[in-house]
């Protein structure tokens, strides 16, 4: 028995007054939506709450063409279109409109048409709406699938109902786009929706509306559905055997499931919103009723439901495009050409004999996937297939993943020339890999909830996979010359691949995932006959995958000392390669933001510094000795040649200090000789930016009297212009004089290339360098920074061969970060020599190398305690 809508009784109040004011109608709107609100909260059906709003918003708009006289006008109909015509109306969805004419409209019928929209914008509804002819209408539909398409799920409203049903009765298939036209159309724009929204919905605030497997594909299914077989019910698709009654429910309860959460963003935005922002992640856990925030658990529990879902639905609009693609396009199939006794290819996919192939043969649950990889020109299984082996991945237990063919059939599957990216894709979307690799079902649309890891686990595990086997492609060396030369040289690229595919396996999981992956993967690997060697290397590759990026990032590589400590850690050669590879591919598949040119620097700096001490085994305090030696030699030949004297090189790095050579490279030292020379003793502060060779950052060299503020007002400047910093060095000379070297990039993370850049970046420092009072930078917090409470730590350390403290800052990126740093310091006393600037997502990582304004380190743990309180209390956001 159908329920009373009860929107209508606000309906029905509204219009039983006198003299209806703009404000009457507008406040009847929101009476509605509060009750909608109310009764989502009170656990209302969400399809009835759908319907109720498009019902109470069909009667208001029903009385008002009659209000404003345009009943009187039998040219004019009012139509539903789009979401609205589907019923599908969530509390702030556009209402949209057609309003169809026999005719052009004459002065007053057109005056009435233009009230009546304005009527319906100034009383808080917002319309999307066309005015067309029915020619006008006709015309454009032949020729754009989204004019066609929202025709298809036209609804009635009032007006000429006869001029409505003219229209229906032209647009039907055999008038025009016939479902096979219509379908084509629709897998392109399917096709470059997935293009625009990054191809995968398991990003960390996906689309649930336009990503894949979303709203917008269940929607295709129903349309194309309509165009073929008349109808717009998933219901139908059952009864026609086009889907199976569990698939069907899982349909149904999918498209509810997201209808909830859509209503809930609106309510929570209060305005239209289909992401699944971190705005309100936190909010919908909980109105879901996730509510252990421990460590983010209810938002990542919830977000995970969400992305299984997702994922369920992807697979089967996959097998109901499948279907009608086999329906609608292949008039004339081919017949199929046997592939061995279990197989056979049809067109450019492959499927099974029979329906009990996987009963009979369950190795061929591994075995076609690797059968895709072999044969050349096939696209994917069909959807048949895809279905048959959703059925039986129970057959994929503990005995299966013990029988030696098995695990043999997954290693030749990883030691494929081509294909692998593909068919891992294929193997998770389907469900193989959670089943063959229990572990791997844990981090099934796991996500975390931070800024760092874009994707989910599993999506971001399938990506280094991906970006691993990349550098054997042609692109992969264009783009990654040294990795793609490094790959050539590995023996056996699988054992990378087993590192990727385990790297994250433990995520998730209470403990070191690094740890406990890493044993996840020796098992896995002993258990597919790999050898002690290959399997230990696996094991340490994933123990181990965090080292060269926080090395090369967080520590101060130009130091032997840090170079030997790592080379220690890694030990041989073939470690080294394999663990760049990964950390290269690592970093790429976490987040395409996180890398760049300064970042690919370091790992090659990291990478060639220990792949020379590891073939050289120099040792280290000789090394460090020598190094400079070298560098000072080169320096000086050229400088020479220049016309510079010998002596007043000699002075300068002398004032510069000992470390001087070691820290900065002979293209810095020469730039920085030549500048000082010949500029400083008529003139500083000096300032100079360039690139660096590799073009992986700009330099820029900041020659100055030394001052307290000198440091805040350097990178409050670099704040001011929108910079990154992402490594400053600083010297100071024996004479009061400050040398920095900063390595810098534009906000986009790119190379400042313009010479117009350079020169406002110059003349900006110079200003401020030079100005009475130093100028502090600041900004409003982001709006995706608001989402997360950094906690923040401080640490202090001692290098007493270098008479340094180390203070390492961990906190929540903010505006003006630094500039906040450096005034506190600043006000301290406390002079910064070196600076290591990193920041991961949400979260900074800031390691100072400090000693007092008199240059003694800072050991005193009360004077310790003094600095980290001021410290905390300049990284309060107000």
């Amino acid at each position: 028995m159908m329920r009373a809508n009860p929107l209508l009784a606000i309906y029905h109040d509204l219009v039983a007054r006198d003299q209806l004011q703009i404000g009457d109608y507008a406040q009847a709107i929101r009476d509605a939506r509060k009750q909608q609100e109310e009764a989502f909260h009170a656990g209302q059906e969400i399809r009835r709450l759908l319907f109720n709003h498009a019902e109470f918003i069909d009667k208001l708009l029903q009385h008002l063409w009659h209000e404003t006289g345009i009943a009187q006008h039998q040219q004019a109909t009012l139509i539903a279109v789009g979401g609205y015509g589907r019923r599908e109306l969530h509390p702030a969805s556009d209402i949209d409109l057609l309003i169809l004419l026999t005719e052009t409209p004459g002065a007053a019928c057109g005056e009435r048409l233009s009230a009546f929209i304005t009527l319906l914008w100034d009383i808080g509804l917002d319309v999307g709406h066309s005015v067309r002819t029915l020619d006008e209408c006709l015309e454009t539909a032949r020729s754009d699938q989204t004019v066609i398409t929202n025709l298809i799920e036209s609804r009635y409203l009032c007006g000429n109902e006869a001029l409505f049903q003219t229209l229906r009765a032209s647009i039907t298939p055999t008038q025009m786009w016939d479902s096979r036209e219509f379908f084509q159309a629709k897998v392109e724009e399917q096709q470059k929706r997935y293009e625009k929204f990054g191809d995968t919905s398991h990003r960390v605030e996906p689309n649930l509306k336009e990503g894949r497997g979303g709203l917008r594909d269940i929607q295709t299914i129903s349309w194309v559905t309509h165009r073929e077989y008349g109808t717009m019910s998933l219901q139908e698709l059952h009864e026609k055997r086009l889907l199976e009654y569990d698939e069907f429910e899982i349909l149904r309860e999918g498209r509810l499931f997201l209808w909830r959460i859509r209503f809930a963003l609106h309510i929570l935005a209060k305005r239209k919103e289909d992401r699944l922002l971190f705005d309100y992640q936190r909010s919908l856990a909980h109105l879901f009723g996730y509510t252990d925030d421990t460590d983010n658990a209810a938002v990542e529990a919830f977000m995970q439901r969400y992305y299984r879902t997702i994922t369920e639905l992807e697979r089967l609009s996959d097998i109901l495009m499948g279907i009608f693609r086999e329906r609608i396009l292949t008039l004339h199939p081919a017949p199929p050409e046997m592939l061995g006794e279990w197989y056979q290819k049809r067109g450019n996919l492959i499927s099974v004999n029979s329906p009990d192939v996987f009963v009979i043969y369950p190795t061929a649950l591994l075995e076609i996937f690797l059968l895709l990889q072999m044969m050349p020109g096939v696209t994917g299984l069909t959807p048949d297939t895809t279905r048959l082996i959703r059925h039986n991945l129970h057959r994929i237990d503990a005995g299966f993943r013990q029988q030696a063919r098995h695990r043999q059939l997954f290693i030749q599957i990883l030691r494929q020339p081509k294909g692998i990216t593909f068919v891992m894709r294929l193997m998770n979307r389907y469900g193989i890999l959670a089943a063959y690799i229990p572990a791997f079902a844990n981090i099934v649309g796991r996500m975390q909830y931070d800024l760092f890891h874009m994707y989910t686990v599993d999506e971001h595990t399938l990506l280094v996979v991906r970006n691993l086997r990349r550098y054997s492609t042609a692109i992969g060396a264009q783009e990654l010359p040294l990795c793609a030369e490094v790959f050539r040289t590995l023996r056996d690229p699988e054992l990378l691949y087993l590192a990727g595919l385990f790297h994250d396996i433990a995520k998730g999981r209470k403990g070191d995932h690094s740890e406990l992956g890493s044993h996840d993967a020796y098992a896995f690997c002993r258990e597919h006959s790999l050898n002690l060697h290959d399997a230990s290397l696996v094991s340490w590759l994933i123990r181990h995958h965090l080292l060269m990026s926080m090395t090369a990032q967080r520590k101060d590589i130009s130091d032997p000392c840090v170079v030997q400590e790592f080379a220690g850690i890694v030990a041989s050669q073939s470690r080294l390669d394999c663990l760049f590879l990964l950390t290269v591919a690592d970093i790429r598949g976490t987040n395409p933001k996180l890398w760049n040119s300064w970042k690919q620097a370091l790992l090659h700096e990291l990478y060639h510094s220990t792949r020379r001490l590891l073939s050289n085994r120099t040792v280290q305090s000789h090394e460090s000795t020598l190094l400079i030696e070298e560098k000072r030699n080169a320096a000086l030949e050229q400088l020479l040649q220049e016309g510079f004297t010998e002596t007043e090189c000699l002075t300068l790095w002398h004032k510069l200090g000992a470390d001087y050579h070691l820290q900065h490279s002979v293209e810095s030292v020469l730039w920085h000789t030549r500048h000082i020379l010949t500029e400083a003793p008529l003139r500083t502060p000096l300032i100079h930016i360039r690139r660096t060779l590799s073009g992986s950052s700009n330099v820029l060299f900041v020659y100055s009297r030394d001052r307290d503020d000198l440091f805040s007002r350097v990178v409050s400047s670099l704040e001011q212009l929108n910079l990154n910093v992402v490594q400053a060095r600083i010297v100071s000379t024996t004479d009061g004089f400050d040398l920095y070297t900063l390595h810098i990039l534009g906000s986009d993370n790119q190379l400042i290339i313009s010479d117009t850049d350079q020169q406002h970046i110059i003349q900006t420092m110079t200003e401020n360098l030079e100005r009475e009072k130093p100028y502090y930078s600041t900004h409003r917090k982001p709006r995706i920074l608001r989402n997360f409470d950094v906690a923040t730590r401080i640490h202090f350390s001692q290098q007493p061969e270098k008479n340094l403290t180390l203070i390492e800052i961990n906190t929540g990126d903010m505006p003006g970060l630094l500039s906040r740093l450096g005034e506190a310091m600043d006000g301290l006393g406390i002079r910064v020599h070196n600076a290591r600037i990193n920041t991961l997502g949400e979260q900074a990582q800031d390691i100072f190398y400090v000693t007092t304004r008199d240059c003694y380190m800072i050991t005193d743990e009360v004077q310790q305690t003094q600095i980290r309180q001021a410290l905390e209390r300049a990284l309060q956001v107000s």
